[in-house]
């Protein structure tokens, strides 16, 4: 039996000593000021949790590097006097040092003096760089373990403590040891501990000294860890403007995710920040540097920054799964069941039409207000043009809003759309002047462009997705704004190169690290099957984010698509929209396509354009999206997303009247369309706006394999060549909008009569 002791506290005798104060506590034990009655000296003595030592493997430990800590000679490494084992604690007795940890300077006054900031970093390497040329790794850097005097001088501390008896750099109980928040991606997966983590630590605590906040910010150790091992370093001149961009460059290769893309020592990372700080064009002094950010900063959205030009430019958004998201309703990918059309409209397509937002300006290939690509002529790119997001051929799947109003109706057989907002009118609308692409880091490359068109959900594009560096085991990450004009919430898109690599982080960092459950539908436990085309393609679970505010937990949804090696997760604006998700993810609507089966998402042809031409309000290239035709005679096919409450439109556009005649009259006979609310005698009735009509509609009711049953309208305008094709709400839908065909046929007299 272990005897029970008498815990330690102010006015206790320990050994020679006597413990005077408490100066702090933490996970690996106290340090108090104590009176050495032997050598009669005032010291600080950090007294090591009892328990580890009663473990023989860390008690060795221990002992070997603190006598190699207590040899170190460099002036900011802190003097150790002794150490041992009293009473069955470990002991470290070190020089008391009159000052403040830099935890306690950053509460204080963060950020930093960018020159104050680069200084103390410099002189935390010297020590470092002495430990390490001694076969030492301090393995647990943060701005605790740095003390500070009142005249700047920095001490390093506690070398030798950072270890467990049982795993290399794991406690008993298989957490990691040091903060999470400063923690190279390697020591979440290898119990091997090099230098290169301490100066991956080091980056961490510059980059907070100089913005006053971590580089991966978040409350949890599962999105801690997802961060550092998924997400690209931050960029410190977005959010100071007193930063040279050369510190970016310095931060990102200290951060690198592999140790040996770091720099070769801590010295050498500091002579770096040094010489980017000084060596930048107009550097501020100390005296002049700005704290605060400039007000065009704080107006941009998040994830970007406006340059003096008033540009917007994207930097990767910080997330922990998943913060910063927007409330939105999400257009899904969802399987319809074929309804018969005319031969000549050909065979209707099971397409993916969801819609995307444009927010900001972007990287190579952004489109502005008119669709037009900035860095191309307006082609459909091959396969080798985009890695594949441009295969032609119809979709197995079509997408759609995140409920009913995704289903497409009769004209395009099974393109399952987004909801749309109001149609103001059919007339041509004045467009914006082309834009310039701005190519930057977080533009979306090849890959990505793939793997965003594969997610499939219309509100997804180059201008409000960023990419970010893949890591081991993955070849493309994506992470995405939210969408208010299509319903698409934030996202996070990761494509694996294995299956091993998808079921390992999904288990590990989304299943594990939140707080997972099944969702509505499937069976209890932690995850569920997902399920698309009525087959089992991988996992999904139904999650809470309480990154921002435990108070305002955020619904998530996590989507492992196996056949896809795929990952998506969705992370919605607070608890009122679970609702929606649960909506979703009961109807399986977010999956991954196929990606011969993907289309680029700022793809529009010049057919398309020809409809975007005629369609205002909230419709254009930013919440619409290119759908494969299905042949015969129609020319063009763009569906549309839209808010919450708002059925989602699809737009045909045919080349000539007798085309578009054929194929109105073709859908109308095989859909048994009838007069809308029996308002005539005949199968169909006149399209009235208020100069007087303007075409034909007719009212039918259509069946979907996943949402059910649903009413449906189809109207042609005679003069612009278009025909569009309209769905109310599924009857389980959590939204408030039009469900039957009277509130449909009010719904669009209102929007488009």
């Amino acid at each position: 039996m272990t005897t029970q002791r008498r815990p330690l506290e102010a006015g206790s005798e320990f050994g020679p000593y006597r413990l005077v104060r408490l100066i702090g506590r933490g996970g690996m034990g106290e340090v108090f000021e104590a009176y050495d009655s032997g050598k009669d000296r005032v010291v600080a003595i950090k007294v090591l949790p009892e328990r580890l030592a009663e473990d023989p493997v860390y008690r060795e430990r221990f002992r070997r590097e603190s006598h190699a800590a207590a040899r170190l000679k460099e002036p900011h490494v802190i003097p150790i006097h002794d150490y041992g084992e009293i009473d069955g604690h470990l002991y470290i007795d070190m020089r008391l040092v009159e000052g403040e940890n830099l935890r306690a300077l950053l509460r204080a006054s963060a950020p930093l003096d960018p020159h104050d900031a680069v200084e103390l970093i410099r002189q935390v390497a010297a020590a470092l760089d002495a430990a390490h040329a001694d076969d030492l790794v301090h393995r647990d850097i943060k701005p605790d373990n740095i003390l500070t005097t009142p005249d700047g001088f920095a001490y390093l501390v506690d070398f030798g403590i950072a270890h467990s008896s049982t795993a290399e750099g794991l406690t008993g109980a298989g957490s990691a040891i040091g903060s999470f928040h400063y923690m190279s991606p390697e020591r979440f997966t290898s119990r091997v501990v090099t230098p290169a983590a301490d100066i991956y630590a080091l980056g961490c605590v510059l980059y907070e000294c100089l913005t006053g906040t971590r580089p991966f910010p978040a409350d949890t150790d599962g999105e801690v860890m997802r961060a550092h091992l998924v997400e690209s370093p931050p960029r410190p001149s977005r959010l100071r403007p007193a930063i040279p961009r050369a510190m970016d460059a310095v931060i990102a290769r200290a951060l690198a995710k592999e140790p040996a893309a770091r720099y070769g020592s801590a010295g050498e990372f500091a002579a770096a920040a040094r010489a980017a700080l000084l060596g930048s064009k107009g550097a501020a002094p100390p005296s002049e540097a700005a704290d605060t950010v400039t007000s065009a900063e704080v107006s941009v959205p998040e994830g970007a920054t406006a340059t003096s030009t008033g540009r917007i430019e994207k930097s990767p958004a910080a997330f922990a799964p998943p913060t910063g998201e927007a409330s939105m309703e999400v257009l899904a990918d969802t399987a319809a069941t074929p309804r018969p059309f005319a031969t000549d409209l050909g065979d209707a397509v099971e397409g993916s039409a969801r819609s995307s937002g444009v927010r900001g300006a972007g990287g190579v290939g952004a489109t502005d207000e008119t669709g037009d690509s900035a860095a191309g002529p307006p082609k459909r790119p091959s396969p080798a043009e985009d890695g594949g997001a441009g295969a032609s051929g119809p979709p197995e799947r079509t997408l759609r809003r995140v409920a009913d109003r995704m289903a497409v109706p009769a004209l395009v057989a099974a393109v399952i759309l987004a909801a749309a907002t109001v149609l103001a009118a059919w007339v041509v609308s004045g467009r914006p002047a082309e834009g310039t692409a701005v190519a930057d880091d977080a533009a979306l490359r090849p890959a990505d462009v793939e793997l965003v068109a594969s997610a499939g959900l219309i509100g997804y594009k180059r201008a409000n997705c960023a990419h970010r560096e893949p890591d081991v085991g993955t070849e493309a990450v994506v992470y995405c704004d939210a969408n208010d004009r299509t319903g698409t919430p934030t996202a996070r898109l990761f494509r694996f190169s294995s299956l091993e690599w998808l079921r390992d982080y999904y288990q590990n960092y989304v299943v594990e690290a939140y707080d997972a459950t099944n969702c509505p539908g499937d069976p209890p436990g932690v995850d569920g099957p997902l399920v698309v085309d009525g087959k089992p393609a991988g996992r999904d679970a139904c999650l809470t984010s309480r990154v921002e505010d435990p108070a305002t937990p955020k619904p998530v949804l996590a989507v492992a698509d196996e056949d896809q090696l795929a990952l998506g997760i969705y992370v919605w604006d607070g608890p009122e929209a679970q609702a929606e998700r649960d909506y979703v993810a009961s109807h399986h609507l977010f999956h991954f396509l196929p990606k011969d089966k993907a289309v680029d998402p700022d793809f529009f042809t010049p057919a398309d354009r020809r409809v975007l031409d005629h369609l205002t309000g909230d419709f254009g290239p930013s919440t619409c999206k290119h759908v494969d035709t299905p042949g015969g005679t129609v020319e063009a096919v763009v569906g549309c997303g839209s808010p919450r409450g708002v059925p989602s439109p699809t737009f045909l556009g045919f080349p000539d009247h007798r085309s578009m005649s054929l194929g109105y009259q073709a859908a109308l006979g095989q859909t048994r369309g009838h007069a809308c609310g029996g308002s005539s005698g005949g199968a169909d009735d006149v399209w009235r706006k208020a100069s007087g009509p303007v075409g034909r509609l007719f009212c039918y009711t259509d069946e979907n394999a996943v949402l059910g049953t649903r009413e449906c309208l189809m109207a042609m305008h005679d003069e612009f060549r278009l025909v569009v094709d309209v769905c109310a709400l599924s009857k389980d839908d959590p939204d408030q909008g039009p469900r039957s065909e009277a509130e449909l046929l009010e719904w669009f007299e209102r929007n488009f009569g």
